[in-house]
């Protein structure tokens, strides 16, 4: 791992300790806001947003066409696109106990020039967590989502590709509170991706994990916690070329350590690293290539920091070993910073930042060289809301993004303007 990354992780998490992404600190923010529809403890939130984005790069192509072959063209392509993003969220609190959160959210891209590319997202939620008085914890959160957008998945397939897939993440938790200041938890979660078209078989898995938790608070709104996880992923469709005794299946296990907070606290989300433990079941891929176990350090860490009550800090560092599908023994270490602020002034007027820096490490070489593939990823962000009422806002932002490789044919730059119209009742 490069030096300068590291020092960099290590001098931020220390220092800054702050938080999450923007997305997730404009929804709590908004959150505060929303639920003017209310019968009992019942809220009902409806939400629309109007975007407007220019990118000078939709397919996220290097722009050397000196690279064409007759299959594949590296021209950058410019487009507007247009969003129309609607929501709808039930929230119905249990006084002192919990809640339970039924959701809706969609997202309608239409392409001004390439409408072929046009596109539509849906995703349901149903989210339910309750603390009994006798000490009981249970939680339940599910996330459907119906996808066929160009933005790829979290191992980088087929970005910048219209590609059309659904997705389910179920997470539960079971535990027990013992006193004030210690609790314990057993966590059930299952993962199932799966793409439409077979020519994108090897990205369908789906994986079980079960793990135990133990909690101790040693300051007022802070604990500390350790956690083991044990599970499998299955890459379940199989054709001539990825046939079912050679494909990546594989196991693992995680020890996790941290810190948490509770939801009033200044921070919130979690520190959170550990170790991983990756075996595969089967040693070798179709092309007699070596699969071998992948030990080493993870992270998951989401902190946000309410340093006042107009300024809001976020970090993110994130380290996690990716399988690039089910055909190959390839697979690439992500490693990742972020931070972001999030300034309120003038009572209505909201500035908003962020910047991220990975790497993904590959253990193989590129077609072209022995090295072995290194990819570095930036990204910029930047923007404004002006909160007209507290149920209708205007955004306009700046997104820049970057990718760097010593595999050329994957480099490309993206700039995105944008303006949008919010609605959250």
């Amino acid at each position: 791992m490069d030096n300068k990354l590291w020092t960099a992780i290590l001098i931020s998490a220390l220092l800054i300790l702050p938080c999450s992404s923007p997305a997730q600190e404009q929804g709590q923010e908004q959150g505060a806001k929303q639920g003017k529809i209310q019968i009992g403890n019942l809220k009902v939130i409806p939400s629309f947003t109007g975007e407007a984005v220019w990118d000078d790069n939709i397919y996220l192509k290097n722009g050397d066409e000196s690279l064409n072959t007759p299959a594949t063209s590296y021209k950058k392509v410019s487009d507007w696109i247009y969003h129309a993003k609607p929501g709808l969220l039930l929230n119905l609190t249990l006084p002192e106990r919990g809640y339970v959160n039924l959701g809706y959210n969609g997202d309608f891209a239409f392409y001004q020039d390439q409408s072929k590319n046009n596109w539509k997202n849906n995703s349901g939620l149903f989210d339910f967590a309750y603390n009994a008085p006798g000490g009981l914890i249970a939680g339940v959160k599910n996330v459907f989502t119906a996808a066929e957008d160009p933005f790829g998945s979290a191992n980088n397939y087929a970005i910048g590709t219209l590609k059309e897939r659904w997705n389910n993440d179920l997470n539960t938790r079971l535990g027990f509170r013992f006193s004030e200041n210690f609790r314990s938890i057993a966590y059930y979660n299952f993962y199932k991706q799966a793409y439409k078209d077979i020519t994108d078989s090897t990205q369908d898995y789906l994986y079980n994990e079960f793990g135990i938790g133990i909690e101790a608070r040693f300051m007022p709104k802070t604990w500390g916690f350790l956690r083991y996880y044990y599970g499998a992923q299955d890459f379940y469709t199989y054709t001539a070329l990825t046939p079912q005794a050679t494909d990546s299946d594989f196991t693992y296990h995680r020890a996790l350590t941290g810190v948490t907070w509770d939801v009033a606290a200044k921070l919130q989300g979690e520190l959170n690293v550990g170790y991983q433990w990756k075996s595969y079941d089967h040693k070798t891929d179709a092309f007699g290539r070596p699969r071998n176990e992948v030990n080493d350090w993870i992270a998951a860490t989401s902190v946000i920091w309410s340093v006042t009550d107009t300024t809001r800090l976020a970090l993110i560092l994130k380290r996690a070993l990716r399988d690039t599908g089910s055909a190959s023994n390839e697979y690439f270490i992500d490693t990742g910073i972020g931070a972001s602020l999030r300034q309120t002034f003038l009572t209505k007027f909201t500035a908003h930042m962020g910047l991220n820096y990975s790497i993904n490490d590959y253990n193989t070489p590129i077609t072209t060289s022995s090295d072995k593939r290194s990819d570095k990823n930036y990204s910029l962000m930047a923007g404004l809301n002006y909160q007209i009422r507290d149920w209708l806002g205007v955004d306009v932002g700046y997104k820049y993004n970057k990718k760097e490789s010593n595999d050329r044919i994957n480099e490309f730059q993206d700039n995105q303007f944008s303006a949008a119209v919010n609605l959250v009742y």
